[in-house]
């Protein structure tokens, strides 16, 4: 009767140790922000760009179809990971053999481990000039931010965002 009760157990303790399935794909975000002395740049970051994703450029575009272009990408990799991680566990032996017959055993204890695979993340920054703070705050709520990208198969996007407003 014993060697039947033990079954669960184990099955508890299996499912307890299963992982919560596969990383989520990542999702291209940005986002604008004034910057620089009395407000004349516009700072554009780009976070959590996938692999075989590359931002070729970006643009405030003004109210009469006005560009301007960011003077240059500043392109860095951040890795993550989960660090150290630690829970309780559960751990079972089973001792004995034929003869001597079957000594099952629990023990309860503290695992502390190295949390698994880390995870990089890329992020690009610029800074758009304003030519003429005081025209872009009289119209901020015209204007927008474009990042110009290219995805895994090469094909050209345009991801969309609002300038930032004046406050």
């Amino acid at each position: 009767m014993h060697r039947f009760a033990i079954v669960p157990l184990i099955s508890f303790v299996l499912a307890a140790c299963a992982t919560g399935g596969p990383e989520q794909p990542r999702v291209l975000k940005a986002r604008a922000a004034l910057d620089g002395p009395e407000a004349t740049v516009v700072k554009v970051t780009v976070t959590e760009i996938p692999p075989g994703v590359a931002v070729e450029r970006i643009l405030m575009i003004g109210p009469g179809g006005q560009r301007l272009e960011a003077d240059k990408l500043a392109r860095s990799t951040r890795e993550s990971g989960p660090g150290l991680v630690s829970r309780p566990g559960i751990g079972i032996a089973v001792t004995g053999g034929s003869s001597s017959g079957v000594s099952p055993s629990v023990s309860l204890g503290w695992h502390a481990t190295g949390g698994g695979r880390g995870r990089g993340s890329r992020q690009v920054t610029a800074v758009v000039p304003l030519p003429d703070p005081v025209a872009y705050r009289a119209k901020a709520l015209q204007w927008r931010v474009e990042v110009h990208y290219s995805d895994v198969t090469g094909r050209r996007q345009v991801l969309a965002l609002p300038a930032p407003r004046i406050e």
